[in-house]
C-alpha cells in the first residue's frame, strides 16, 4: 500500500487493543531514510514519530515495542481526557533514547553508551 506521500510505503499497522478503530501505520520514507508513524496526529493530536532507518535495521522488534509503548501512553492520556506530552527521555529494555522535535515529527534517537 502506498502512502499519500511520495516515496512512502506502509510496512505495518498497529491497532489499539481497546479501541481497534485507532490504527497507526508505520511507513517507510525513502527520501528521509527512515520510518515514521502515520495516524497519531489524526487520532490523538500529537506529533508523529520518526525513527532513522539504521535504528530499525539493528532491531526491528525493539523499535516496534518502543512505538507500541508510546502509543499506549498516548491512548491512555486521550481516553482519560488528559494531555499527552512526549518525554524527552525514555528507557526501553535497558536501552536509553531521546525524543526531539524535528519539523512535524518527534525523532527517536539512541543515547550513546
Amino acid at each position: 500500500m502506498i502512502d499519500s506521500r511520495i516515496g512512502s510505503r506502509v510496512i505495518a499497522t498497529i491497532k489499539n487493543q481497546d479501541n481497534p478503530y485507532q490504527e497507526v501505520d508505520i511507513i517507510y520514507m525513502a527520501e528521509e531514510n527512515g520510518f515514521a508513524t502515520s495516524g497519531i496526529m489524526k487520532h490523538f493530536g500529537v506529533r508523529e514519530i520518526f525513527i532513522p532507518a539504521h535504528m530499525v535495521v539493528r532491531d526491528v522488534e525493539l523499535m516496534g515495542t518502543i512505538v507500541a509503548v508510546i502509543l499506549e501512553e498516548i491512548s491512555q492520556a486521550h481516553d482519560s481526557e488528559g494531555v499527552f506530552q512526549y518525554s524527552p527521555y525514555l528507557e526501553v529494555m535497558g536501552k536509553e533514547y531521546t525524543m526531539k522535535k524535528s519539523g512535524e515529527y518527534m525523532v527517536l534517537e539512541e543515547v550513546p553508551q
